[in-house]
């Protein structure tokens, strides 16, 4: 019996997904059951025993630990009974080995891990491997109690000991961890009414006869009556042209929400009108929404995306304008939010705004002006997401013609070589408080532990490590001196 059509079921969380796929006219479907996780990456560590017939060999009793070694963030110890674990062959002498997780045990987390472990002849070969596939590391150690006899270790035909009786070891190993979940700051001002008010009540009560906004952009900005609203309009206090649009709002407010576009209204008068440039309309309010406290509006994510250089004139200087090249990478909605958001200082909307783009912008035609957008705005975690994605596709990244602009940035290129060579993945899990390998971690990983600390999560990658850094730094000599003062 022949099958034409195979399905595959599986479950993500409860909930079913399938995608198809065809191949000589038979379909496919396949259904994940559970959550899958990715590996890091093998991480490598060696392992000498000097001595090793002069290591404590008592059966069931005797062993010697490593010193911890780090691996994927992680402090790790390898375990040798010279003479045999007490559950080991009775009747032969046996080496047994074991790995133990020190971080997990601390902190009594799981860690989902696969390794091996195989002794080094004096030749350069791999001898006596064992693997262990993905098994949960929290308080016990994993190894095998039969690793290998102690007669062949001791044999010098096998060349497992060196000249010196020195017993190499290779322990390789690899993390397991769940798609990294994207973090974004909470919105915490609730400040909408205000702006809703102020550009409300603008259409009918307002004599500047240049304000021809559209009701279609704050249709749900009327609440209240017109007494309400003709009370409260008047504590908007600057005024902005965009697109020939008048948008009211309040200085205060966006020192705190937007201290950037602030910055720029500190030489307007308040008759005056500051003109914003190079920003749609839509754009610029939806920002502005999000600034006093509420959501960009789905339609403003998924609107048409319209080139900008239309907004630009003659007599616009150089530094309130965007150049023709990061102009053509604004080509979705989520870029142009982001692009504004960072522009006007909406931190909480960058990382929003970073977060989408960083999900469904990347792709073989938009790598390479991306990779250079993020490392220039310090959009770490779109560079990381480009830096992955040229990992697996980096041949046809650089067939494209928009690799030339990469050529251009040594420093880019030796940031993506390191990661092809290396096929880096960073963490997205900490073991504890005590978990400081930031170098290992993701940039969310690195943004949920600057907000735990209430520090700014904005900037670039090497940036938020420096800042977590100078934090630890400063705890310890806090620590340090509350010993010495209790001394």
């Amino acid at each position: 019996m022949s099958l034409n059509n195979t399905d595959i079921l599986t479950i993500r969380n409860g909930s079913s997904s399938s995608s198809f796929t065809s191949n000589n006219n038979t379909s496919q479907t396949i259904i994940d059951v559970g959550t899958p996780r990715h590996p890091t990456g093998w991480s490598t560590t060696t392992i000498r025993y000097h001595n090793f017939t002069q290591l404590p060999s008592k059966k069931g009793e005797s062993y010697t630990d490593s010193r911890p070694f780090r691996a994927h963030g992680l402090d790790w110890y390898l375990r040798i009974h010279p003479g045999g674990a007490a559950s080991a062959n009775n009747e032969i002498t046996m080496v047994s080995l074991y790995l133990r997780c020190k971080s997990a045990a601390e902190q009594n987390v799981s860690i989902q891990a696969e390794f091996s472990l195989a002794l080094l002849r004096e030749d350069g070969q791999i001898d006596s491997m064992m693997s262990c596939p993905c098994n949960a590391f929290r308080r016990k150690r994993k190894g095998w109690p039969n690793f290998i006899g102690r007669e062949r270790v001791l044999d010098r035909n096998t060349q497992l000991l060196d000249e010196c009786g020195t017993l190499t070891v290779i322990v390789k190993v690899q993390l397991f961890q769940e798609r990294d979940a994207n973090f974004v700051p909470g919105n915490g001002l609730n400040l909408i009414r205000l702006l809703k008010e102020a550009n409300s009540s603008r259409n009918s009560n307002s004599s500047d006869n240049s304000s021809n906004t559209s009701d279609d952009n704050y249709d749900n900005y009327s609440e209240g009556n017109d007494a309400e609203q003709s009370s409260t309009a008047n504590t908007s206090d600057i005024k902005f042209s965009v697109e020939g649009e008048i948008i009211h709002a309040h200085r205060l407010i966006l020192k705190l929400a937007a201290p950037t576009l602030a910055h720029l209204c500190e030489d307007v008068d308040e008759d005056d009108t500051l003109p914003i440039i190079g920003v749609r309309s839509s754009i610029f309010q939806g920002v502005l929404r999000f600034a006093y406290g509420d959501a960009v509006p789905p339609q403003v994510w998924n609107a048409t995306t319209t080139n900008n250089n239309n907004n630009k004139n003659d007599n616009t200087d150089d530094d309130t304008t965007h150049n023709e090249e990061e102009q053509s990478v604004l080509s979705t909605p989520s870029m142009e939010i982001l692009d504004a958001a960072n522009r006007f200082g909406v931190v909480n909307l960058k990382i929003l705004a970073e977060t989408k783009v960083a999900e469904t912008d990347v792709r073989i035609s938009t790598a390479s002006d991306l990779i250079l957008y993020a490392d220039a705005k310090d959009c770490p975690l779109l560079k990381e997401r480009v830096i992955d994605y040229f990992v697996a596709n980096a041949e046809l990244i650089r067939k494209h013609p928009s690799f030339g602009k990469v050529k251009e940035s040594a420093s880019i290129l030796d940031e993506l070589m390191e990661a092809y060579v290396t096929k880096r993945i960073l963490r997205s899990f900490s073991s504890g408080e005590g978990d400081v390998d930031y170098d290992s971690m993701g940039v969310n990983l690195l943004r949920r532990k600057l907000d735990g600390r209430g520090l700014d999560v904005d900037g670039s990658r090497e940036t938020l490590i420096q800042r977590l850094e100078v934090w630890d730094d400063r705890k310890r000599r806090e620590l340090v001196g509350i010993t010495e003062e209790g001394s």
